[in-house]
Order: structure tokens, then sequence, then C-alpha cells
């Protein structure tokens, strides 16, 4: 997994949240990660902590719906989101059954819309979509946004957690 991410990425991190760590031990926060493109747009988020099988299968089809995206894309801009936009509902209606036709999506126009924050959107079968689902039912709803505009809504309303810049407590 480690030689994939050096090949294809450029690792960054940031910490958005806090948690306390109390005798050595780490308790509270959570985990986001984001596959961008260098001008911060999104191509895939990964909403909680992965297995490293289960995190490298994310980053090979990220780099996959890229790499298709590019090419079928040839340069434009609208084609290129439609393009993510169909990757991330395949997924959506893969793992979850909920299919494109199932929920509206905004015409893409110039520019990424507004990044919605999850609705309350069910699977087939009548449950929840876990992080993951709402994490493509996002991506297909708004492909593409800014890096900015999505980790508030995936740290928070997926995660639960709060953004916060205060430090680390230690006790």
């Amino acid at each position: 997994m480690a030689r994939f991410a050096a090949d294809h990425f450029e690792a960054t991190h940031q910490k958005v949240g806090t948690f306390r760590v109390v005798n050595g031990a780490k308790q509270g926060g959570n985990v986001a990660s984001y596959v961008c493109l260098s001008d911060g747009t999104v191509i895939h988020a990964i909403a909680g902590p992965l297995s490293p099988d289960q995190y490298l299968r994310e980053l090979r089809w990220a780099v996959d719906v890229r790499k298709l995206a590019a090419a079928q894309a040839g340069g434009d801009a609208v084609k290129y989101r439609e393009a993510v936009r169909k990757g991330h509902t395949e997924r959506l209606a893969r793992e979850s059954g909920v299919r494109h036709a199932d929920h509206a999506l905004p015409d893409l126009v110039d520019g990424p819309p507004p990044v919605p924050a999850p609705t309350d959107l069910r699977t087939r079968k009548g449950g929840a979509l876990g992080a993951q689902g709402q994490v493509h039912a996002i991506l297909a709803a708004a492909p593409v946004p800014k890096l900015a505009q999505l980790y508030p809504i995936v740290f928070e309303t997926i995660l639960g957690e709060k953004v916060s810049s205060l430090p680390v407590e230690t006790k």
C-alpha cells in the first residue's frame, strides 16, 4: 500500500478536530482522508478509519476514476465532473442499492454546485446509509468540490465530530 500511495499521491495532514490523551492512550477524535487534485478539488473522500487493504482499495478506485474522467473529458471541465459523478453514483448503487434515478441530482453547470449535507437517504433495504455511502451521495450530487467546502460536512455531519483548532489535551 505504501508504494502505491507514494507513486500516486503527495500526502499531507491537518488536524481539524481535537481529542484527549489519557495515560498515553488517545480518546475521541476520528479521521477522514481526501484524494484531491493539485488545485484542492476532491475526487474522493474516505470517512473514518479503514484497514490497510480497504484503504488501498479506495485509493486505487480514486486513481481509476480520475484517469477515466480525464480520458473521457478531453479537457472539458463539465465532462470531467460528470465522469467523476458517474463513478460515485455507480459505487453508491453497487454498495447500497441507492440509484441515480432514486434521488434527483442537480444539473452540472460551469462550476461545481455547493456541497450538500447528506440527506436521509436509505438503502434499498430501508437501512440508513453508512459513512462511505453518504460520501458517495454527496460527491454524486456535487462532484469535485473544493476541500474547504467538503471537509466540515464529512467531519461534522457524517463522522459526528466537531471542527476545532483547540490543542490536544493531555492528562
